[in-house]
């Protein structure tokens, strides 16, 4: 059943999607209370009214990043009616995803993403928050992992995880190591070959 939408909930729907915007545009050391206001085009004080903690407004961005990461994972649930996937197919499919992530309308969010991390590993209060977000993203690549014939799934879903944190890590921030399509590929190969 859908939550029904009101004022109040667009109106913090609104304020943490101009929260992920000032971390994209910004940095954690941008995102303030203030900042989010001018960038949702808000009166000064209404992000502080619905959000009074820094961390309150760190988790609100994180659940909305995660709303609008919502298109790629129904993708990914997607292809399990069409599996098994051999190796270099399974590579190829999560390269695309990957490279779906880094596209200019969605590597914004990307880069929000990295900033949640390293906001969370200075407050311990939204660690928990992105650790329980973590967990629902293991828990998911750990149920889609046998679709690529992965034999140990519970072992092999952080590996996964993070094989991809750094791919997309190497690909937003650093264009003298950047992998070329057949590369990310190579690298998924690798892993799908092992798992």
């Amino acid at each position: 059943m859908e939550a029904t939408r009101t004022p109040a909930t667009d109106r913090r729907a609104a304020i943490a999607a101009a929260a992920l915007e000032v971390l994209e545009a910004d940095g954690g050391r941008g995102l303030t209370h203030r900042a989010v206001d001018r960038r949702a085009g808000l009166p000064q004080g209404s992000t502080s009214n619905y959000f009074k903690t820094r961390e309150a407004l760190l988790t609100a961005a994180l659940h909305r990043l995660v709303e609008f990461e919502q298109p790629s994972v129904r993708a990914m649930e997607a292809l399990v009616p069409d599996g098994p996937y051999a190796p270099p197919e399974a590579a190829r499919l999560v390269a695309d995803l990957v490279r779906g992530w880094l596209t200019p309308g969605r590597s914004g969010l990307a880069l929000a993403r990295y900033e949640l991390f390293l906001e969370a590993r200075r407050r311990p209060e939204f660690q928990l928050a992105l650790d329980e977000v973590r967990r629902e993203y293991l828990l998911l690549v750990e149920q889609l992992l046998p679709t690529a014939g992965c034999r140990d799934p519970h072992a092999h879903a952080p590996q996964l995880l993070a094989l991809l944190d750094g791919l997309v890590l190497n690909q937003l921030l650093q264009p003298a190591t950047e992998l070329p399509d057949d590369g990310l590929v190579e690298q998924l190969e690798r892993f799908f070959r092992t798992c």
